[in-house]
């Protein structure tokens, strides 16, 4: 009986830590080499589709941060946050969060006690000057005061608490950023090229500040086109699917730890349905340990369960994506899908009888959603694997 069996080993979900991470401990031992070694800090950039690990990884190395004697600010980004006064109150909401976390340090109010309260008053005007931006649109400024600007304001935050850190029992603040890619500059207003400028001059001083941004692989772009000097600053971790054997480690050990096995040619099926793509490989494990009852799960199983993992994935995963485009952009979309998982803009006029500077607005429309990204020049692709598939087997 299915009931026999314990509860499945198996994680589909967002950001939580699957019974077998695979093929990332080479980026997890990187970044313990640069936690030790605060005095030259290293930034960490973690890109990839949805689903292939990203927020698990970046949790991970988070609590390794934590665990080296790190303060560690996390914050999950959204669409609203990449406003360039909502995201100048975020950052700084976090820098005042660190020093809550630096004003309890006994070592800090027996020795340095003066400069952390400048550091709290500093940061605390900060925080309600642009408060008060937010609000009122600079109402309550005096005339003739010149304007403030982020990456001064930034910059001059950061040293304080950097430098606070290093008379205190903590090796340094990480600035830990999720879904970053919704973060992009606006023209007339500092935000990405701020925090990457800030972060790079207090770097210059080996003051202990890391950034760890994770998000989709337009987060790249956004970075470049903010500074040029951005792919010198991180070292990037672009994840993709799982390799062999990774892959079928990631699906059969589990079920084996807990005495079941997958036959084999059960395993060769996953594979080549999930290519490898980790929250995949996790949905499928799950659906054949609940939905089955022996020891081995066999060919049968498979068989019986494929529709409804497929029609699961069309509810859920896909179909979230899909509502997200207007009527226009999931035509495109279908575009793309006739020549599978990726077009070139060539193949997109073709399919569209449209000009190429008809296209690129609904493609950058696309990609501002999460939707597409250009992982070539001139090259269109989903951000989510299989999801050309999906368009083709569904309706308008």
């Amino acid at each position: 009986m299915a009931s026999a069996w314990p509860l499945s080993p198996y994680r589909p979900g967002n950001g939580i830590d699957p019974p077998y991470l695979g093929d990332r401990e080479e980026q997890i031992e990187a970044v313990r080499g640069f936690l030790r070694n605060p005095r030259h800090p290293r930034n960490v950039l973690i890109t990839g589709l949805r689903g292939v690990g990203k927020t698990v990884l970046l949790n991970r190395i988070q609590a390794e941060a934590e665990a080296s004697g790190w303060i560690v600010v996390d914050r999950e980004f959204s669409e609203s946050d990449a406003e360039p006064h909502a995201f100048a109150n975020a950052v700084l909401t976090d820098v005042n969060r660190a020093l809550r976390r630096l004003s309890l340090s006994a070592r800090l109010r027996d020795k340095a006690g003066q400069m952390l309260q400048a550091a709290i008053d500093l940061v605390g005007a900060l925080t309600v000057t642009y408060g008060e931006f937010k609000v009122s649109v600079d109402t309550r400024r005096r005339r003739g005061e010149p304007p403030r600007r982020l990456d001064d304001d930034l910059r001059e935050a950061f040293t304080h608490i950097c430098e606070l850190c290093v008379k205190s029992e903590y090796k340094g603040l990480v600035l830990r950023y999720d879904e970053f890619h919704v973060v992009r500059e606006r023209p007339g207003a500092l935000t990405l090229s701020a925090l990457l400028s800030a972060t790079s001059a207090v770097q210059q001083h080996s003051l202990p500040l890391m950034l760890m941004l994770c998000g989709l692989p337009p987060v790249v772009d956004n970075l470049s086109r903010s500074k040029s000097y951005s792919e010198r600053m991180f070292a990037t971790q672009e994840l993709g699917n799982l390799r062999p054997p990774e892959d079928r480690a990631a699906f059969v050990d589990p079920a084996a730890r807990l005495g079941r096995r997958f036959a084999g040619d059960v395993v060769d099926e996953v594979m080549t349905d999930t290519g490898g793509y980790p929250f995949f490989i996790q949905v499928y494990g799950d659906s054949l340990w609940t939905g089955s009852q022996g020891e081995t799960i066999a060919m049968p199983d498979l068989k019986r369960l494929r529709p409804r993992i497929l029609s699961t994935l069309d509810a859920g995963f896909f179909r979230a994506r899909y509502v997200r485009a207007s009527p226009h952009e999931r035509l495109l979309m279908r575009d793309i899908a006739r020549f599978g998982e990726s077009a070139t803009i060539e193949q997109l006029q073709q399919a569209s009888g449209k000009r190429n500077n008809e296209i690129q607005p609904t493609v950058s429309a696309l990609i501002q959603k999460g939707l597409v990204y250009r992982p070539e020049r001139a090259r269109i692709a989903f951000t989510a694997p299989m999801f050309g598939a999906f368009l083709l087997r569904t309706p308008n």
